[in-house]
């Protein structure tokens, strides 16, 4: 009897090194700096993801953000801390098990561009799902619900650019600044704004053939 039930116990485990195993070769693969169960569920059920997550956290291999998300418990040697959570990892963790459409907003949208360094207290995206408020730390998350089509109608990257130049606004688009965004777009994602933009506001779309035509 003994024998037996450690063959159990012995293959339960196996089981879920295993399980272990897959989940970390998919953070890996999809570069995941944030992450749910929802993630995983092609490994099996979400009871299953569920209990081996947390027992990776109990482990001190993955930390919990929030209820539900986690990320990699990378503590820096150098520092002697674990660094703050990636907001735009957590966010898009939350776009992907809620299946939001999601786009940064102000300092975010800025950020992605080099335009700003900022490190702010609080994040908004737009969001064709719920208004959504989460607290991290000392930082907050919001998501402010939008019309789909404002967001969906464009991919990632287009849908940034306009959220960008609306934060720095007409009047404040200098050269500099014109530089570091077209720096910051491919020339394939510059033909994509080209032909995504057609519709929007004029001021914003001479902007974007500005800087798609001329950079």
């Amino acid at each position: 009897l003994s024998h037996k039930l450690y063959y159990i116990c012995d293959r339960g485990n196996s089981m879920e090194e295993t399980l272990k195993t897959s989940i970390m070769g998919k953070i890996e693969e999809e570069g995941y700096e944030a992450f749910s169960c929802y993630d995983f569920l092609d490994f099996g059920v979400y009871k299953t993801i569920s209990k081996c997550l947390e027992r990776m956290e109990d482990n001190g291999e993955i930390r919990r953000i929030i209820p539900g998300i986690y990320d990699l418990n990378t503590y820096d040697r150098f520092f002697g801390e674990t660094p703050s959570p990636n907001i735009d990892a957590v966010a898009k963790a939350l776009a992907r098990e809620y299946m939001w459409d999601i786009c940064p907003t102000g300092s975010m949208a800025l950020n992605m561009f080099g335009i700003s360094s900022q490190v702010s207290a609080s994040y908004t995206y737009l969001s064709s799902g719920p208004y959504r408020d989460y607290q991290i730390g000392n930082v907050y998350l919001k998501f402010k619900h939008t019309s789909n089509r404002e967001i969906s109608t464009y991919s990632g990257k287009t849908s940034i650019l306009i959220q960008a130049i609306k934060e720095i606004g007409e009047d404040n688009l200098t050269p500099e600044i014109l530089i570091k965004i077209q720096n910051h777009l491919s020339k394939k994602e510059k033909e994509t704004a080209l032909v995504e933009t057609k519709n929007v506001t004029t001021w914003i779309r001479n902007i974007i053939v500005d800087i798609c035509q001329k950079g």
